[in-house]
């Protein structure tokens, strides 16, 4: 067995050392500035109230009193693992939104995963698993986007649409929902013969 030279080892160490350093000055960086920040702008989360503007569907009454408090609809985005159409739709339509500065206050955006473990907890303040939301709402495929006022009554929804047209019936059905969240009272806001709500 060849030794190496003792000015290899030294320079090998310090590399080494160097690479040690720099990956603890990357880790600990993001930590320290969230920290900092209070954990919320380096991580991207935009608030509306006390609760995400988007995120996972995970309490429904803490989602309903900011709706309420705010005169703001919620869209739920009703998606599965196995969906290639539900990928495309939220790589072009939803993420761009939550990136739009004219949505954000405007709703709150919610995501289900009909085919996975998550739990929430429901109006009723049990905890339900996302299956049990889709059923209940009467989501029969996806995507399926669903607009709900803030007493949970349905507004509005997507589902089958074409890809060219998505654009176009999500900013109409985003004005409607909006404006439906405002003034209810309106016979354009009543989707109920569309499916049910969560009143």
């Amino acid at each position: 067995m060849t030794k190496m030279p003792t000015h290899y080892r030294a320079s090998a160490r310090r590399r080494f050392s160097l690479m040690l350093l720099m990956t603890a000055f990357f880790i600990a960086t993001p930590v320290y500035a969230a920290a900092q920040n209070g954990g919320d702008s380096d991580s991207g989360v935009e608030m509306v109230g006390n609760v995400a503007y988007v995120d996972h569907l995970t309490n429904l009454p803490a989602d309903f009193a900011v709706m309420r408090e705010k005169k703001i609809p919620m869209m739920i985005f009703f998606h599965a693992s196995y969906c290639g159409y539900c990928v495309q739709v939220d790589n072009q339509f939803l993420i761009p939104m939550r990136l739009d500065p004219e949505f954000k206050g405007r709703l709150l955006i919610r995501r289900v995963l009909v085919d996975g473990d998550t739990k929430y907890i429901g109006l009723d303040g049990k905890e339900h698993d996302y299956p049990h939301l889709a059923n209940k709402l009467e989501v029969r495929g996806v995507p399926y986007i669903l607009f709900l006022a803030p007493d949970g009554s349905r507004i509005t929804s997507i589902q089958g649409t074409a890809y060219e047209f998505y654009d176009y019936y999500l900013s109409k059905d985003i004005n409607l929902a909006t404006d439906c969240a405002k003034h209810p009272n309106q016979k354009k806001c009543d989707g109920s013969k569309n499916g049910p709500g969560l009143q």
